[in-house]
């Protein structure tokens, strides 16, 4: 197999929004292409894989320059593309001059140059599939709602990332913008805000992003918008993401999505510096800053019961021995893992019941891969797909046999899936991946049968389900007057516990029949759970 590599750099004029700042936006993308010596279809057309990565739509995840080259050598042509990214990319006052969604349209630009172009490096304009990696992933989806994207690609492959995650999506885009506004001296309030912003040195706005990410102010980030406040040819994002999956007013193609234990994330090092000081200061890091982020990032950090959704989550993630650190830790990890990322897939999934092409769904657990590096989001799948260049890069190793076997493994599903729209597209009965649906939400697992479905129904309903009802319930109540003078000062509280003790027992009371009635329903699927190894 022989990589051709290529960097290429072009212009488009962005005659609207915040890229008026740079009238000339340069997008670059890198291509990869696969050329497999001496087969007999070697100069046929090559399926194209277009990536996208980054974290919240805040920053790139951080890994080392992604080597792409075991990938491509498989016989595609594997393409990443640059992107703005927060203030740059997503700044909106749903106005026609501030509109928002300059990162996606940076994506969709380079898609449309794509399919025109590609065929020049050996591609398959008919034969691409957007490939997308936490915001990435989220990024893929959006394109799926885009009505301007249809048949610019015709798969889709989302890792670890969900548009139904709320913190993904921005329902109020102008706080953060009219909050950035007023910290750069900016006046909203004339015509030549856009102008003020103009004068600002790209460093000196980075700076004082950060310092608002890192302040309490911070409650609204940039991101993308439902841009329906624009004429309607000249909307990317017209509807909203769980209405238009629960509609079927998307742009439908094969999917392949699933998600991964990371092995390290973006605040790995802050974990460890805490710990090194003792459990305590880990211990107050989580109750006072990780829950309450956790809070805020699903829009429940206003609600009246704000305390006891905190002691909720303190009692599925407190550690069951105090004054362990690294079982601290890793009780973090665990909320983070199954906050951020599995509950927000699995809301995903359950809202693409109406759709009707294929989607194949997988788990890849923990595989104890240690890197060095504590402050990227690196996670196993991605080590497997992209090795072992990447393992090279951020292990300073390469495989063992069992993980080389695994990656083949992996790699070989994934391009199934790229060509053919299939992961197992042959009648092979030992391995055969099949589709995912309400009535077989079959999960291929890559390792072992550790991730069961009563795990996943209790997680995915702690957080999509028990927590959203119990942040709307209102526990504020009136005391009855003959209670409000009582001289017994216990008195005047017992109502509204015993209130709140009863609403709490039903809903938990209502989580445990649900998960019966899962577990009696798929007993006999639990008895064929595929183990891959």
């Amino acid at each position: 197999m022989r990589i051709c590599d290529f960097f290429l750099c072009f212009s488009f004029m962005m005659k609207i929004g915040f890229g008026q700042l740079w009238q000339d936006r340069k997008i670059v993308v890198s291509v990869k292409q696969g050329l497999i010596e001496g087969s007999t279809g070697s100069y046929a057309p090559l399926p194209v894989v277009v990536l996208f990565e980054g974290i919240d739509f805040f920053q790139s995840s951080d890994l080392p320059y992604l080597p792409g080259q075991d990938f491509s050598s498989e016989g595609v042509i594997l393409v990443t593309v640059n992107y703005r990214l927060n203030i740059f990319g997503f700044f909106c006052l749903g106005t026609n001059e501030a509109r928002g969604n300059l990162g996606l349209l940076d994506q969709y630009y380079a898609i449309v140059w794509i399919k025109e172009n590609i065929k020049n490096f050996r591609g398959d304009p008919e034969k691409v599939t957007l490939f997308g990696c936490l915001s990435g992933a989220v990024s893929v989806a959006l394109h799926l709602i885009s009505p301007r994207t249809s048949g610019l690609f015709q798969r889709a492959v989302l890792i670890s990332g969900s548009a139904l995650a709320p913190w993904q999506v921005n329902n109020d885009p102008i706080a953060a913008s009219n909050e950035m506004l007023r910290i750069l001296g900016c006046n909203l309030y004339t015509t030549d805000y856009l102008r003020c912003l103009r004068s600002k040195k790209t460093e000196d706005i980075l700076q004082t992003l950060q310092e608002y990410s890192e302040s309490l102010q911070w409650t609204d980030a940039f991101l993308p918008v439902v841009d329906n406040f624009l004429p309607e040819n000249n909307r990317y994002l017209p509807y909203d993401p769980s209405k238009a999956f629960r509609e079927a007013t998307f742009f439908q193609v094969p999917i392949l999505t699933g998600i991964s234990k990371p092995i390290t994330f973006p605040e790995t090092n802050v974990w460890y510096e805490l710990a090194s000081k003792g459990f305590q200061q880990l211990n107050q890091y989580m109750d006072r800053a990780k829950i309450l982020e956790i809070l805020r990032a699903y829009r429940f950090s206003n609600s009246t019961n704000r305390d006891q959704l905190v002691d909720m989550i303190k009692w599925k993630y407190s550690s069951p021995s105090q004054g362990d650190v690294r079982i601290l830790v890793d009780q973090i990890k665990q909320l983070e893992f199954e906050a951020k990322i599995e509950a927000p897939h699995f809301l995903q999934l359950s809202h693409l019941t109406s759709y009707v092409q294929p989607i194949y769904v997988y788990y890849m657990p923990d595989l104890g891969f240690n890197v060095n590096t504590t402050d990227s989001f690196i996670t196993t799948d991605m080590l497997l797909l992209f090795g072992p260049s990447l393992l090279k890069a951020v292990a300073r190793r390469r495989f063992v046999e069992d993980e080389a076997r695994l990656s083949a493994d992996l790699k070989k599903m994934f391009i199934n899936f790229i060509m053919f729209g299939n992961p197992t597209p042959s009648n092979n009965r030992i391995r055969q991946w099949r589709k995912y649906n309400p009535n077989d939400p079959y999960i291929e697992d890559f390792y072992k049968a550790t991730y069961t479905q009563a795990d996943r129904v209790e997680t995915v309903s702690f957080w999509n389900n028990l927590l959203p009802k119990i942040s709307k319930y209102r526990t504020t109540y009136s005391l009855p007057r003959e209670l409000q003078n009582s001289p017994d000062p216990a008195a005047a509280f017992r109502h509204g516990m015993y209130t709140l003790v009863g609403l709490v027992a039903a809903l938990l009371g209502l989580l445990v029949i649900c998960i019966i009635l899962l577990k009696r329903k798929n007993h006999e699927r639990e008895r064929e759970f595929h183990i891959g190894y």
